[in-house]
């Protein structure tokens, strides 16, 4: 069924409003897949669905809830990054190297996302900790970061439940 370019406007709106795509959807009658058949098409343009919804959230005061969404997406995907590094075989040096971006992006981004919301910064200075002791680990016991990492990945997530 087709859907009026009205209803288009609706569910994005909803959506950029702060509602789920599933919640804003139901709301105005259409199926989730062809929302996001919609959003896709717009990723990208004026009319970018999550960029429309980072600006609705900042205007409306929510800038820290924003700066919480991209850190909560980032230190997912920081977690499967370290998880599939864990599970490839390569060299342990190529590993150690990997890793070390990992935790070198997981530092700028920290700075950056304590810049945009000093609320988070005791959560920050906690993540920095974290990245000092995981450089440590790297240059001075090497054979050790497979396993350091294995028990600073879910205390990381442990920190944000606190400071996040």
């Amino acid at each position: 069924m087709a859907h009026s370019p009205t209803t288009r406007t609706l569910v994005r709106e909803a959506y950029a409003a702060g509602a789920a795509l599933v919640i804003a959807c139901e709301r105005h009658k259409v199926p989730e897949a062809t929302a996001r058949a919609w959003k896709q098409r717009d990723a990208g343009t004026d009319l970018d669905w999550d960029k429309l919804r980072a600006a609705h959230a900042l205007a409306n005061g929510g800038h820290v809830e924003v700066v919480q969404r991209i850190l909560t997406d980032f230190l997912e995907a920081h977690a499967e990054a370290i998880r599939q590094v864990k599970e490839a075989e390569i060299a342990p040096a190529d590993r150690v190297e990997l890793l070390s971006r990992l935790t070198d992006a997981l530092s700028k981004t920290m700075a950056a996302l304590s810049r945009a919301a000093p609320k988070l910064s005791e959560l920050g200075v906690a993540m920095e900790i974290l990245t000092l002791l995981a450089e440590f680990v790297r240059t001075r016991h090497p054979k050790s970061a497979p396993a350091i990492l294995d028990i600073l990945e879910p205390f990381g997530a442990e920190l944000v439940k606190k400071y996040g």
